[in-house]
């Protein structure tokens, strides 16, 4: 069921590692490599999305951490700014490559957005931020006590917002809205700071899917390469 699931959800979905063969295919003839890339991730606080970020490290060592709740970018201009800083530079310029995956868990039953995590035995939402925002879609929103916030949270909330005036009663289409989300902020920031005057880069977006007892899978949103020109360009994987 978990994988009948991901086919009618999530059409075109590969497992992890073969994603990133995948992303190597086109990124490495573009001096995307390990010696002369930097790479950049933004992933789910959640700790299921481990796995991913460990198979990234291993092809282009210790990435730089970009992401919060849902997968969106929390560090702010200021933290770009370092990630940036970071990249190292080959011939005169540098080459940054990065990620960017919402996530979303798939029961031993079938269902969506749920997950039987290491050492529980009933099914916890995946992603919880996600599935805590489609809830206050349905019910509202309470308010939080004085002196506290839930800043990613709220800005999850608006930066899917801005993709569509009217967001789905579905988890499968507003984690879909999320990684256009994603995409957008990654290339809003990348472009604000002109990092191609710099440096070559490249994103790849998708959503990491996570089914019981088996690899978790990714399906591929956008992938695009921005050189010295500004032009961006969308790369087949």
């Amino acid at each position: 069921m978990p994988r009948t699931a991901l086919a009618t959800s999530f059409p075109g979905s590969v497992s992890y590692e073969n994603f990133l063969v995948r992303v190597e295919r086109v990124a490495m003839p573009l001096g995307f490599d390990r010696e002369r890339a930097f790479a950049a991730v933004s992933l789910c606080r959640d700790e299921m999305t481990e796995p991913l970020l460990e198979a990234i490290a291993r092809r282009w060592d210790r990435p730089f951490n970009l992401g919060g709740l849902g997968a969106v970018p929390a560090l702010g201009r200021t933290g770009w700014r370092a990630a940036l800083s970071h990249v190292p530079e080959h011939d005169g310029r540098g080459r940054l490559i990065v990620f960017g995956f919402p996530h979303l868990g798939i029961a031993p039953d079938g269902s969506l957005g749920q997950t039987v995590r290491r050492h529980q035995r009933m099914a916890t939402p995946t992603c919880g931020a996600m599935v805590a925002l489609l809830d206050s879609l349905r019910n509202g929103y309470d308010p939080l006590p004085a002196g506290l916030n839930d800043l990613e949270a709220d800005r999850l909330r608006r930066v899917i917002e801005e993709q569509v005036e009217d967001l789905p009663d579905d988890l499968v289409a507003l984690t879909k809205l999320a990684v256009r989300a994603v995409d957008d902020e990654i290339w809003a920031e990348l472009d604000a700071l002109r990092a191609h005057e710099d440096m070559d880069l490249s994103v790849f977006t998708g959503v990491q899917v996570h089914l019981p007892d088996d690899v978790d899978h990714i399906w591929p949103w956008a992938s695009s390469y921005c050189g010295a020109d500004a032009v961006r360009r969308p790369l087949e994987i």
